[in-house]
């Protein structure tokens, strides 16, 4: 099949069939690493929620051959303790939207305790945002940097604050950062 080419085009055929080759392996090995590789900060990854620790915290695997399974807190978001007023009602509202479902998440951070921050998508609504549209978290203002994107969250918080949504029917609600301070 071979005998009635010439050398120098086997040769140019076996350069463009080497190159080939060379592009195919480089593709299939920055897919393995993508699929193996853990959570990194400013990447989007699917997963599914298999517990909810709180208001602000979840467990989910990961979609990928390994299903690293790793600890999740909301990005920007301070939700009432499991043992503070309306903290129950909180991780409910957060069992409901996303347990067994399966999420959308960027990651934004790792906080100090190894945990990896991230914004929590279901679909198309951002579940940190609707945390805080019900009522049932604080805004983190202290973790958000750009001012309009602050604002923006602090409209949704005193939305919700005057409409009396989740746990802003109490009179005085306290913050989980002051709750967890005075229980030390």
């Amino acid at each position: 099949m071979f005998e009635n080419i010439s050398p120098v085009w086997l040769i140019v055929f076996g350069m463009l069939l080497c190159l080939v080759l060379v592009f195919i392996f480089r593709k299939i090995n920055t897919l393995l690493t993508q699929l193996f590789k853990p959570f990194k900060k400013g990447q989007t990854y699917w997963c599914k929620v298999i517990a909810v620790s709180d208001g602000d915290t979840l467990t989910c695997y990961r979609l990928n051959f390994r299903r690293s399974q790793t600890k999740i807190r909301f990005a920007y978001i301070d939700a009432p303790e499991s043992s503070q007023s309306y903290g129950r009602e909180s991780q409910k509202i957060v069992q409901k939207m996303v347990y067994q479902k399966i999420v959308r998440i960027q990651i934004t951070d790792t906080d100090r305790y190894g945990r990896h921050v991230g914004v929590i998508y279901r679909i198309y609504k951002n579940v940190n945002k609707e945390l805080v549209k019900h009522g049932a978290a604080w805004v983190y203002e202290d973790y958000i940097k750009d001012k309009k994107h602050r604002e923006h969250w602090l409209q949704l918080q005193n939305k919700a604050k005057k409409q009396k949504k989740g746990l802003w029917k109490s009179s005085h609600p306290v913050r989980p950062s002051v709750y967890r301070k005075q229980g030390k």
